[in-house]
């Protein structure tokens, strides 16, 4: 199971198309968590017991989580006490402007850092100084402390510019993945997924041709389509980002979410860490993607774009994602070929990695 707690609904940052941070006066929420470590720490434990699952994940989520390390170390103190029983991981999921100043003691913890990077922030010109030159300076001084992985991610608005972005950061970073915003409404849905689609096709190519001089660009989405087309190894009725079955997001408050965002609307609640939570398990027969011929390749996208959003938002993302798809379906003989010439593939496309990201933008 993956925890996502909440270590601070504050953030340093601003971002636009945030739908995690919160108005916490108007929804009644602390700025920090109002149960103790040990309440958390109970609340896994059965949590794990009803489930079976013998792997905890805890991702020290916000908010910036950053901006609490006391509080983190200290919830990873009593988490490798208490939770030695189980196969444990840390992740920390942050926008990365104070990695300069992460802990030793937190770091040699972590098995993976989540960098969130805000495009929007991103200057044209004059890079340095700026917020792309401390996030970038930020990440290599990460690595030159200890060889982590770190996976970008990038949120792709009508603001951005996938293509281009993609090329701009993917060499600081272990592996890059973006996802398409979850927003209740495009501002213009057809020139927004016309240039989606016209960026992703630019950037397929370029990946296409690494690959074909056995390189794979470490591109998650891309990977996660080879991934389904050859090697697939999961149930293609179920989200393959965990919604509904396999992550819980714990808000300060102690309540629980299957889904951190449009918490205001309390539509994926599941219980709180007091009385426990029940796991929805939705599966994809109950959507629109009962009789989708990419279903398998897609696994549904995200729960939460089918239970909130109309059919017609729905098709949009589905659009976007679909031409995706094809571009490797049209290509599948080639990539074929590819793979069978580079066998050290299918190894990376089964990297642990992969699975801590949402796989479909």
């Amino acid at each position: 199971m993956e925890y996502f707690v909440y270590m601070t609904n504050d953030c340093n940052l601003k971002c636009e198309y945030c739908s995690v941070l919160l108005d916490c006066e108007k929804n009644n929420l602390p700025i920090k968590p109002a149960y103790s470590n040990g309440e958390l720490i109970e609340f896994i434990k059965q949590t794990q017991m009803l489930t079976g699952d013998n792997e905890i994940s805890i991702y020290f989520f916000g908010g910036e989580p950053s901006l609490e390390y006391d509080d983190i170390e200290r919830l990873i103190d009593i988490a490798k006490k208490e939770l030695s029983s189980f196969s444990l991981k840390f992740v920390l999921h942050t926008n990365g402007l104070r990695l300069d100043v992460l802990p030793d003691k937190i770091l040699n913890e972590l098995t993976l850092i989540m960098f969130s990077i805000n495009y929007e922030k991103i200057p044209h010109h004059i890079l340095h100084p700026s917020y792309f030159s401390t996030i970038i300076d930020n990440a290599l001084s990460i690595k030159e402390r200890r060889p982590i992985p770190i996976i970008a991610r990038l949120t792709v608005t009508e603001k951005t510019s996938i293509f281009t972005e993609l090329l701009q950061v993917s060499n600081f970073f272990d592996y890059v993945y973006w996802q398409i915003e979850n927003c209740d409404t495009f501002n213009n849905a057809t020139v927004f997924k016309n240039t989606y689609i016209y960026e992703v096709e630019k950037t397929f190519e370029y990946w296409l041709k690494y690959l074909e001089q056995g390189v794979m660009l470490k591109y998650i989405p891309f990977m996660a389509v080879l991934k389904f087309m050859f090697f697939h190894d999961r149930n293609d009725n179920e989200f393959s980002c965990g919604y509904s079955r396999g992550m819980i997001y714990i808000q300060t408050n102690g309540m629980c979410y299957a889904c951190s965002d449009n918490v205001e609307g309390n539509v994926h609640y599941m219980g709180d860490i007091h009385k426990g939570v029940t796991l929805p398990h939705h599966k994809l027969t109950e959507f629109k993607c009962n009789k989708c011929p990419y279903r398998s390749l897609c696994m549904g996208r995200c729960g939460r774009m089918h239970v909130e959003f109309s059919i017609e938002h729905i098709n949009d993302y589905c659009q976007m994602n679909q031409a995706m798809f094809k571009l490797f379906l049209n290509n599948k003989e080639l990539l074929e070929q590819i793979i069978e010439r580079n066998p050290t593939f299918k190894d990376e496309l089964e990297n642990w990695i992969l699975e801590y990201t949402e796989f479909t933008p």
